[in-house]
């Protein structure tokens, strides 16, 4: 089971063509997650998610995968959120694991071949997540698109 969680319907259903089973289409008024994460836990018969990603870059938000997982379950903060931001250390109980890996953990010499390999075997669909190209003259429409969830990817050309 992969539950994707978003505000953005748009974003939900890349999310699904990537390979996501379950969609829960999130609110921006739900401080902190806590509806989502009240489904996300009825999704998994009550005890949380195995995993959980916070890819949002909001700080607010940096706590939201603790309260997604179950016990023992691994928390994962993708975003790089550098602010400080306060957390519930209840969140903690039950052996939950919280991990902010740099460029998450990769080791290049050992990921890249193993990654190149998956490309070249089409199980990693990585040309389309690039959705759009842009010149450096339509920063403005790039950035408009990236706000907008237009894109999985779009990328600067120079």
């Amino acid at each position: 089971m992969i539950i994707a969680v978003d505000v953005n319907p748009n974003r939900l259903e890349m999310a699904v063509r990537y390979g996501a089973t379950h969609t829960i289409l999130a609110d921006r008024a739900d401080k902190g997650l806590l509806q989502a994460v009240s489904q996300v836990k009825q999704l998994t018969g009550g005890r949380g998610a195995d995993y959980a990603f916070e890819c949002t870059a909001i700080p607010e938000l940096g706590a939201v995968p603790l309260a997604m997982v179950r016990n023992a379950g691994v928390a994962c903060q993708v975003s790089g959120i550098e602010q400080e931001i306060s957390i519930d250390m209840n969140l903690f109980e039950w052996d939950k694991i919280y991990i902010n890996p740099l460029y998450g953990k990769c080791r290049p010499e050992i990921d890249f071949p193993i990654l190149l390999n998956l490309y070249q075997k089409g199980d990693l669909i990585l040309d389309d997540l690039v959705t759009r190209t842009y010149s450096l003259h339509q920063l403005d429409v790039a950035f408009d698109d990236m706000l907008k969830g237009r894109n999985a990817k779009g990328v600067l050309v120079f």
